[in-house]
Order: C-alpha cells, then sequence, then structure tokens
C-alpha cells in the first residue's frame, strides 16, 4: 500500500533566521543568600512555634493538676497492693484447687462445728446411712394424706383451663387411669 499524503517538506529556514536574542537561558547561578535565608527563616518558625507548643503543654499539665481531686489520706502508698480478693489470673488452676478442696471434703471426715456436734462424713458413707435410717422427720409433722404433694388438684390451672374434678385418686393430679378392659372367656 501507498501512501497519498505527499512527504513532509524539508527544513526551509537557515540557522540565522531560527536565532532569537531575546530567548536564552539563565547564565548566572542561583541566588544562595536568598535560599539561606528562605532556609533561616523556615528555622525560625519552626523553632518559635515548638517553644510555643511546648509552653502551652506546661500550661495545659499545671491545670490539670490543679483541677486534680485531692488524694484521700486513707489511699495506699504508691507501690504497695490493696489487700482483699485479688484478680484471677490463671482461672484454670484456681478452678482446678477449688475442685479439689470440694472433692476433698467429698471423701473425708471431718468437723462443720465441734462446739455444736456437727460433723461431715464422706458422701458415699451418708447415702448408705440415709437408706438404712432414712430422712428425720419433723416431731410435730401431720400425718394427713391429702397435705403436701399427694394433695389432688382443682381448681384453675396455669394455663388458665378449669379443673372440673375434685377429687382425683392416688396423687396423680386429678388424673384416673381408665380401667383396664376385661377379658370374656367362652
Amino acid at each position: 500500500m501507498t501512501s497519498t499524503n505527499p512527504p513532509p517538506a524539508a527544513h526551509h529556514y537557515t540557522d540565522e533566521e531560527m536565532h532569537n536574542e531575546a530567548v536564552a537561558h539563565e547564565y548566572t547561578d542561583a541566588n544562595i543568600r536568598a535560599l539561606l535565608a528562605f532556609g533561616a527563616a523556615m528555622l525560625a518558625v519552626v523553632g518559635v512555634t515548638a517553644a510555643l507548643m511546648y509552653a502551652l503543654f506546661v500550661v495545659f499539665e499545671k491545670q490539670a493538676e490543679a483541677r486534680d481531686p485531692q488524694i484521700t489520706p486513707l489511699a495506699l502508698p504508691p507501690g504497695q497492693a490493696p489487700r482483699g480478693p485479688r484478680l484471677l489470673t490463671n482461672e484454670p488452676a484456681n478452678l482446678r484447687q477449688f475442685r479439689q478442696e470440694e472433692q476433698g471434703k467429698l471423701d473425708s471426715y471431718g468437723w462443720m462445728s465441734q462446739g455444736q456436734g456437727i460433723a461431715h462424713v464422706p458422701i458415699d458413707a451418708a447415702k448408705k446411712l440415709v437408706v438404712q435410717h432414712g430422712l428425720p422427720v419433723r416431731a410435730d409433722a401431720t400425718q394427713d394424706a391429702t397435705v403436701g404433694t399427694h394433695a389432688p388438684a382443682y381448681g384453675e390451672s396455669s394455663g388458665g383451663r378449669t379443673i372440673t374434678e375434685k377429687h382425683g385418686g392416688g396423687g396423680d393430679g386429678g388424673h384416673r387411669a381408665e380401667p383396664a378392659p376385661q377379658e370374656i372367656k367362652k
């Protein structure tokens, strides 16, 4: 393929025609005195600003100290730890120690109150004693079978329904079991 545009024309200006006396590069160096004066001025501005900021922080610190509440004479001296319960720093070890102490109480004999004659026994021995002797009963306990957990339910239930049967059988909450079907012998 050939280009339809004609080739560019050759440069038709001479060197003398291209030279312009008004346009030229700078022949002098940078003004060192002006640059040093500018640097010194910037250093002075930064120094004055830093000094003012330092003075301002000193004033703010004094104002903050004046506003701080007075320390009570009951306060602990610096470096002394307060008495009382400490924060737990090792919770698993603390829990392990607590469980060992509790297990030791469950597995050993000891006095709860020696003056009153109250002692503790191992849990297995306590269970055997309860099975052998039963639980203690108060001297003024009533012998009425309807008192306590064996009383039938009647009135209004917690769901708002009315319980119509007033006397139920045998502590089952007023519900009666259906009679068993009888066999017919032939």
